[in-house]
């Protein structure tokens, strides 16, 4: 309902809004339907990865948990959308959910025999200094031994293989296509902050970077060579390691990173750190605004009076630039050209929303902005590209729990996993996991006007 000072309230969750920002949900039947409750027991976890584990041309989930402090993954557990348990590698802790970072694992066909593959890192002893048992640790002086990429069946859990990796590399990593294999085949493996490898499929390290290498790299084959570079937010790498440009980082490093091919043919690298930056392939500054820090940039059509925006999220903003419980964050859209189009302050407490680009209408029409992260028990929401909430997502958690339990953090995704051309929302957390899909009539070409005489 909208309140006489222009706020809208949604289950419980007081947006200030102004007129613009005014829900356009119509009265009668549901728009957003709860597909599947997942009871994840013990296994729950703030790390989720999808894809089609037991081949049979549907995507499963795979809840990952990890120590907080070491960021060591503790255990792994595949299921169905419904939440059935397929397998469970190591064992599980209602206590190991949470994270403190990215984790590095991935879904993918390694091996190119047309099954997934489950791939995590086993990081290296950190030998110096060790592990004091409560505060984070990120890195090591000196490290025994190396890391270890994990190849596990995708159908089963069981390890098929291991690949050497250089003993830093436990952040993350992404497959790329660094040696014009035609199909991205390499990885690109990093630490936390201050080191990144590229790793041939035979497991040859190919070059070493040394910079400020942000969270994680984006890549794209920008000089169409058939091969990659790595974009790590104030660098670009090509595929063999030469730097293409560095910029001076000036002690900060970069919270998100977009690469894009615009409709004028033109490659835009994107960039949010202290502010959101957006260079040529050169390193040539395009424009950039100067926000409190930037963070989740993420690109699509959003709006049908241009070919591209940009969401972008701003989580300290001017006056305070505070990240607590007091704080809130900006949530902006700008065009292709930096010219800001709206900017939707999120309520307090909410500094730490993210951004995921939604095709929660279906490929053809136009994307949607889903935010998370507005606090503990305040639901998830779907933006339009005119700044306006359309739809809400409240956590559905696992039976049984406490009410602190109920009130935990969660993240969340989109993906197509009914395979209708829309996306839908995965909603998952150290307490619970669930699903919803687009209650809307789905008006797509090949479900109506249909004939026993196809040709239209």
């Amino acid at each position: 309902m909208i309140g006489s000072s222009g706020s809208t309230v949604l289950l419980g969750l007081i947006i200030s809004t102004g007129p613009a920002q005014t829900s356009t949900r119509p009265a009668g039947p549901p728009t957003v339907h709860l597909v599947s409750r997942i009871d994840v027991k013990d296994f729950g976890a703030e790390t989720l990865r999808i894809g089609d584990l037991n081949v049979d041309g549907s995507p499963e989930l795979l809840f990952v948990q990890s120590l907080r402090g070491p960021r060591q993954i503790t255990c792994l557990t595949a299921t169905s959308l419904q939440g059935e348990l397929l397998w469970q590698v190591r064992k599980p802790s209602v206590d190991n959910g949470q994270i403190y970072s990215d984790l590095p694992v991935q879904i993918y066909d390694w091996d190119n025999d047309g099954c997934n593959e489950v791939l995590y890192v086993r990081q290296a002893k950190y030998v110096d200094p060790a592990y004091n048992g409560t505060s984070v640790r990120e890195r090591a002086s000196r490290y025994q031994g190396h890391a270890t990429l994990i190849v596990l069946d995708g159908r089963t859990g069981r390890e098929k293989g291991t690949l050497a990796l250089p003993a830093p590399a436990d952040d993350c990593f992404l497959f790329a296509d660094l040696t014009g294999r035609g199909r991205r085949e390499d990885l690109v493996v990093k630490d936390r902050y201050w080191n990144m490898w590229g790793v041939a499929h035979d497991g040859r390290v190919l070059w070493h970077w040394a910079g400020s290498t942000g969270h994680f790299p984006a890549i794209a084959d920008v000089d169409n060579d058939g091969r990659d570079e790595v974009f790590v937010g104030f660098a670009l790498i090509d595929h063999d390691g030469k730097v293409l440009f560095d910029h001076d980082p000036k002690g900060a490093h970069q919270d998100a990173c977009w690469i894009l091919k615009a409709p004028d043919n033109i490659w835009r690298l994107l960039f949010g750190n202290a502010g959101i930056h957006c260079l040529k392939p050169d390193g040539t500054a395009l424009w950039e605004h100067p926000l409190g820090e930037a963070q989740h940039v993420v690109a699509g059509r959003f709006r049908a009076d241009s070919p591209l925006q940009l969401a972008v999220v701003d989580r300290t903003p001017e006056p305070t630039h505070r990240r607590d419980e007091n704080a809130w964050a900006n949530l902006y859209l700008y065009d292709l050209e930096g010219r800001e189009i709206w900017k939707r302050q999120q309520p307090r407490g909410g500094w730490a929303i993210a951004t995921v680009p939604a095709d929660w209408f279906g490929r053809h029409g136009l994307q949607t902005i889903f935010v998370y992260g507005h606090g503990p028990g305040r639901p998830a929401v779907m933006y339009d590209g005119h700044g306006r909430i359309i739809d809400t997502f409240p956590m559905a958690y696992t039976p049984d729990r406490s009410e602190a339990d109920r009130c935990s953090d969660f993240y969340g995704l989109a993906a197509d996993v009914w395979g209708d051309e829309r996306d839908e929302i995965i909603l998952f957390g150290s307490r619970g996991a669930c699903i919803y899909a687009n209650a809307r009539p789905l008006e797509s070409p090949t479900l109506y006007n249909e004939t026993l005489y196809p040709g239209m």
